[in-house]
């Protein structure tokens, strides 16, 4: 895990933030299972973890192709696809649907303009316009605390204390902009501009996101560690503002320095015998100024800086590399929850859910000092999907390892020989 950064205990996530192949290895140097199984469990999440890859790669596949005509990175032709029947909601039901399986949790339109409206910690004051927008989706994974060195100036300490920020281990952006016919209908039904005007505009604001405005397009964006308080830094339209406090400096020094700028300019005209003396006084008038006016756009440009810099170290991946990184979490996880449910049905015999659950959460608070919410119901369905649980007494049973592997082996052929008749 990341220096200073810790997991809200308080919060209980479906999220297990141990990687799958460390889980593995701790079940079975753990001696829960006896030594003569323990060989064939190791066969076993093998087995299952290769077969549920290849059952993950087609559904990433068929999600590329939900994706393709709406990918703005897209530089290849659309063939024999009808947008009409692959519609933009098709692929957010997909989307959403993975998006769970990775164990995402949504963000609430509460929580998200609570975080809009807080101060970054690194300064930084911005605002995003959501009307540019048809659609904004936050889904985050990991609720955490970093504690970070901060000046508090409003305290006059001047030397950095550690401050605790919550953050989102891992977040993810799907942002749909307006196309121009959109923006078109925003302008003069809501701005009340006529239809010429709303035609620019709409070309500029498309211009300004990159967007080809006669094409639906969707933007996905995964992060990783953000600040709460900096997500409005995430859209494309962030408009950085300077802070009160540094408009007040910026008043005191500028205001000062202008005000000794006029009233020497003022005693040299009032001293000047001739027009260039004049000419000469108006012009340093005018360089006290300027200097004024840059050191705004020095401070926004410091801002600008700091806004790259961040997003720089957070940003994981973007738009068709993003459904390949969210896919891959989200069949990590299937798979952690599936070789935990089995494992315990195994070493403890036939259970009923809550007791299976119960086994499962106490092993992972116990090992990683974790209190988590484990998603019992998936990994249940999983096996019953695979044919590995038995159905016993109002309760489960595990599929014995060697029938198991048997089992395993079997559908892994029946994917082959699919794969062969079709040519692949």
């Amino acid at each position: 895990m990341k220096k200073n950064i810790r997991y809200q205990s308080d919060i209980l996530e479906r999220f297990i933030p141990v990687s799958l192949e460390r889980l593995i290895a701790d079940l079975i140097s753990s001696n829960i299972l006896p030594p003569s199984q323990q060989t064939e469990f190791r066969q076993f999440c093998h087995a299952y973890t290769a077969l549920f890859h290849a059952w993950s790669h087609q559904k990433l596949e068929q999600l590329k192709y939900f994706y393709r005509p709406f990918n703005p990175d897209r530089d290849s032709l659309i063939l024999g696809i009808s947008e009409k029947d692959q519609t933009l909601s098709d692929f957010k039901d997909r989307l959403y649907e993975v998006l769970d399986q990775a164990n995402y949790e949504r963000l609430s339109e509460q929580a998200l303009n609570e975080a809009l409206n807080k101060i970054s910690p690194h300064g930084v004051k911005v605002s995003v316009d959501f009307d540019e927008f048809v659609e904004v989706t936050l889904y985050y994974r990991g609720s955490a605390i970093h504690t970070e060195l901060h000046r508090d100036w409003k305290r006059l300490q001047f030397k950095k204390k550690p401050v605790d920020v919550l953050i989102y281990r891992r977040l993810f952006v799907l942002l749909q902009p307006k196309n121009k016919q959109q923006w078109v209908e925003h302008l003069v039904n809501d701005k009340k501009i006529s239809h010429q005007k709303a035609e620019k505009k709409a070309d500029e604001a498309l211009k300004a996101l990159g967007v080809d405005g006669d094409h639906e397009i969707v933007y996905l964006k995964m992060f990783k560690d953000i600040p709460r308080a900096d997500l409005e830094m995430l859209f494309p339209n962030t408009r950085v503002q300077i802070r009160l406090f540094d408009k007040i400096k910026l008043a005191v020094l500028g205001g000062s320095g202008t005000a000794g700028g006029v009233m020497a300019t003022v005693s040299k005209l009032s001293a000047a015998i001739d027009p260039m003396s004049a000419l000469m006084a108006i012009g340093g008038l005018l360089g006290v100024l300027w200097r004024q006016i840059s050191k705004i756009f020095s401070q926004r440009a410091k801002y600008s800086a700091i806004l790259t810099r961040n997003l720089y170290f957070y940003s994981l991946d973007t738009n068709m590399g993003a459904l390949s990184y969210l896919a891959d979490m989200a069949e990590t996880e299937e798979c952690k929850e599936a070789i935990l449910a089995y494992f315990f049905l195994l070493a403890e015999g036939p259970c009923d859910r809550e007791s299976l659950d119960q086994h499962i959460e106490s092993y992972i608070n116990k090992q990683y000092a974790l209190p988590m919410d484990f998603e019992i119901d998936d990994g249940l369905a999983k096996l019953q999907q695979a044919g590995l649980l038995i159905a016993k007494n109002g309760g489960f049973q595990a599929q014995p390892l060697s029938s198991a592997l048997q089992n395993l082996k079997q559908q892994w052929n029946q994917i082959m020989n699919i794969d062969l008749q079709s040519g692949g």
